[in-house]
């Protein structure tokens, strides 16, 4: 996903993540810290680190606006 930073200074934000099952339902919810630059945007990838999950995993929703983090 691509976080952008359109302040005029850097900053980490708290990225909210869901991931879903096929039918729907929540599997999982996560809160990542990203650093992106002033004025630039960054990809960010979620890293999964059991395998079995991934093939459970549908689609992952991602909330607009992220929070800055102190």
């Amino acid at each position: 996903m691509k976080v952008t930073n359109p302040n005029g200074r850097d900053g980490t934000f708290a990225v909210k993540m869901h991931f879903l099952y096929d039918q729907g339902s929540r599997m999982m919810k996560t809160r990542d810290p990203v650093w992106v630059p002033a004025e630039e945007t960054t990809t960010y990838r979620v890293r999964v680190t059991t395998a079995g999950v991934v093939d459970s995993i549908d689609r992952c929703t991602v909330e607009r606006r992220a929070a800055a983090v102190q």
